[in-house]
């Protein structure tokens, strides 16, 4: 689907979740270090009332076996698609949030997967850099735009 071609709502609704995911995962990094996976939502509202932004997460399943394993973020993300298949046709756009480790330069980005409910899907990668030492300034490189699936999308 060609984003340029989109009707201007479509692009605004898009812009207002991955703005808002992106700013989240920031800010995230820099007052804890890390972030977890989540979800952004653009909840429609009837008549006037501006569209409502929701959070959503998940909690990270626990290893009994293994209590100080990784968490799976993976797993994290499978289960926010879940909810979000769930609770899909109240969402106008949506967009997952997650940490990656961008292997081709083996730097630490926040990515970001946007989607309308029509099937229109973009995606953000910000590398970024953490502080040499606490309390120091992090780095984030500028966004830059990749191709992306609908997934959620589909599934409505």
């Amino acid at each position: 689907m060609n984003l340029e071609s989109l009707d201007e709502g479509v692009k605004d609704a898009l812009n207002k979740v991955l703005g808002t995911a992106l700013g989240v995962a920031r800010e995230q990094l820099e007052e804890q270090g890390v972030f977890l996976p989540f979800a952004i939502a653009l909840e429609p509202k009837d008549g006037e009332d501006e569209p409502e932004l929701r959070l959503i997460a998940v909690p990270p399943t626990d290893d009994p076996e293994d209590p100080d394993a990784d968490i799976d973020t993976e797993a994290m993300a499978a289960d926010l698609v879940q909810v979000l298949n769930q609770q899909g046709t109240h969402f106008e756009a949506i967009a997952i949030a997650s940490d990656v480790l961008l292997q081709e330069n083996d730097r630490d980005a926040i990515h970001v997967v946007a989607e309308h409910r029509i099937g229109a899907a973009l995606a953000i990668v910000q590398p970024y850099t953490m502080p040499a030492e606490p309390g120091g300034e992090w780095h984030f490189d500028e966004p830059a735009a990749e191709s992306a699936e609908a997934i959620w999308a589909n599934a409505l």
